[in-house]
């Protein structure tokens, strides 16, 4: 396969959110600049995205959603065509083919188009218009197996053209951080604690109030237990927040049990922690748990959607942790448990945590989406 010099691929997300699908873009393109590839970002100045793009150096054109086939939208994909001819269009959130999908057929842009699935569908799109949006989609990438699954039941896009793109994990940014460890559990006073922590917005079905129910739980076993949690929420959510402080001083664990809210670095967090668990009902994925596998620590995850696919090494067989099927906490705090207890549980959970880092590390990543963009410009089907 030739390699064209300087590749120009467009990395497009109007959203304002800030997770897993604001990250992917921003992994890729500087990726892709290792790679000497041109590639841009396209998203809204003002966004998570939009600012790190802009921090990071990475060429950018502005694109905001401003609803359903709005004119401004698909002018301005449109006028960004012309003004930076790409090679390949990349879009990482499927309401942005109502303006990318117009602009491209008054243009007559003809190249590649992708779209990343970073999140299952809880309703059939199926319908008229999304059927002709998803014809003009040359590859889709879910990524987990859990979406791709999803993208077949609820799309209509043929099976060929769904391949699956794990998110990864820099093992650059993310490794144990001894220093930092050390720093932060002296700050909390936990120098002499086990500590288990979770990475997660506070949002409902993360699995927050099991977190706390289980942490009451485990420590009439192992006293000397402490909890974190490292994330935000939303300002509309703030019902739920005020909900968690109160399941939180009802079961007594307002000194054992923190939000540690915004850390300037969350390996330095995960490395603080003796155990991660993550307890979402159907998390799509699960970035943070990879981060923890790459900080060598040991997880313990929720079965549902994408998270137990990070520690599964073929049927029945796990590394690097625990898969639990409960929302149990009598469950949830025996498994807590059994790992801090087991000095040889914890030995072998830390070597297989690195197996898990290199299985999802972001250059084979990068490589694959080159390895895709190329076949689709020569013509060929993507394969994994």
């Amino acid at each position: 396969m030739g390699i064209r010099s300087k590749l120009r691929i467009a990395q497009v997300l109007a959203s304002r959110g800030e997770g897993g699908r604001e990250l992917a873009p921003l992994l890729l393109a500087s990726g892709l600049h290792r790679k000497k590839a041109q590639a841009s970002i396209w998203a809204d100045p003002d966004s998570f995205l939009g600012q790190k793009a802009a921090q990071e150096g990475l060429l950018t054109q502005a694109f905001r959603f401003r609803g359903y086939c709005h004119p401004r939208g698909i002018g301005e994909i449109r006028r960004a065509l012309e003004r930076e001819q790409p090679d390949v269009i990349h879009l990482h959130h499927t309401q942005d083919l109502w303006a990318v999908v117009p602009a491209l057929a008054l243009s007559g842009w003809r190249g590649p188009l992708v779209l990343s699935k970073h999140v299952a569908s809880a309703i059939k799109k199926k319908d008229f218009f999304h059927n002709r949006l998803y014809r003009r989609v040359d590859l889709m990438l879910s990524c987990s197996e859990f979406v791709r699954q999803n993208v077949l039941e609820t799309c209509s896009v043929p099976p060929e053209k769904v391949l699956t793109a794990f998110m990864p994990v820099d093992t650059n940014e993310f490794r144990f951080e001894a220093g930092i460890r050390k720093k932060l559990r002296s700050s909390w006073g936990w120098d002499r604690n086990e500590v288990i922590g979770m990475v997660s917005r506070i949002t409902p079905r993360k699995g927050l109030e099991l977190f706390l129910k289980s942490a009451a739980k485990l420590l009439t076993q192992r006293p000397q237990t402490r909890f974190v949690v490292v994330g935000k929420g939303l300002p509309k959510e703030n019902w739920y927040s005020e909900m968690l402080m109160t399941l939180r001083r009802s079961l007594g664990l307002e000194d054992k049990f923190i939000f540690q809210g915004y850390v300037p670095s969350v390996s330095g967090f995960l490395s603080s922690m003796d155990l991660v668990v993550h307890m979402a009902e159907a998390e799509s994925f699960g970035m943070a748990v990879t981060e923890a596998a790459a900080c060598q620590r040991p997880v313990i995850v929720r079965r549902g959607g994408g998270l137990a696919e990070i520690l599964e090494d073929g049927p029945g067989k796990t590394q690097g942790g625990l898969v639990l099927d409960t929302d149990d906490p009598q469950e949830w705090a025996a498994s807590m448990e059994r790992v801090l207890g087991s000095k040889a549980l914890l030995a072998k959970f830390g070597r297989e945590t690195r197996k898990i880092a290199s299985r999802f590390s972001l250059e084979p990543w990068v490589d694959r989406h080159l390895q895709w963009y190329h076949q689709l410009l020569d013509g060929k089907r993507p394969t994994p």
